[in-house]
């Protein structure tokens, strides 16, 4: 079942009272994987590289473990191939998702509105993508009013909020925020 999270679609059933739910963008992820493997698999190659050198020109095994170098190097690798599939394996089954409704934005994991996380519409002035880092992908972000970003500096915040998952548009588009 695939709604249509097209924006003329998702205006009609806000304006019925219904909410609209956006899902996390799974592309996001499973790109973040492959990097992960290959950079994983190009540190471990290395890895291998410099130790069967140094064992083949008749050097000592303990020049490799006493190198700061080397155990950067495994630190990558276990980064790569175990901490960062795990993680984003985590962040799959969390399946976050964003719920529009009358009443405002709020973040949803596994179906369930976070508690806290709800902004209401009134809160927000306009919604842009732009990038949240150089030559980065774009992001969606929430301009906030004058008032609410009065309320929020108290606390550090700025007027601008990024929604920092990446969430589908419209399935199977190459569109995501």
């Amino acid at each position: 079942m695939t709604d249509d999270l097209s924006p003329a679609a998702v205006v009609r059933r806000l304006g019925r009272g219904q909410q609209v739910v956006i899902p996390s963008s799974n592309r996001q992820v499973l790109f973040g994987l492959l990097v992960a493997l290959v950079i994983g698999i190009g540190l471990l190659a290395f890895f291998i590289y410099v130790v069967t050198a140094t064992i083949e020109d008749g050097r000592s095994p303990w020049l490799i473990i006493i190198n700061l170098r080397m155990w950067a190097l495994v630190i990558g690798i276990v980064g790569c191939l175990v901490v960062a599939p795990i993680g984003l394996f985590v962040r799959m089954r969390r399946r976050e998702s964003l719920v529009l409704s009358p009443v405002g934005v709020a973040l949803a994991r596994r179906g369930e509105v976070l508690p806290g996380t709800l902004l209401s519409w009134h809160n927000i002035e306009a919604i842009v993508f732009e990038e949240a880092a150089r030559r980065g992908p774009r992001v969606a972000t929430y301009i906030l009013t004058e008032e609410a970003t009065r309320r929020r500096r108290g606390r550090r915040h700025h007027p601008r909020l990024l929604v920092r998952n990446g969430f589908a548009l419209i399935p199977g588009d190459s569109s995501r925020c």
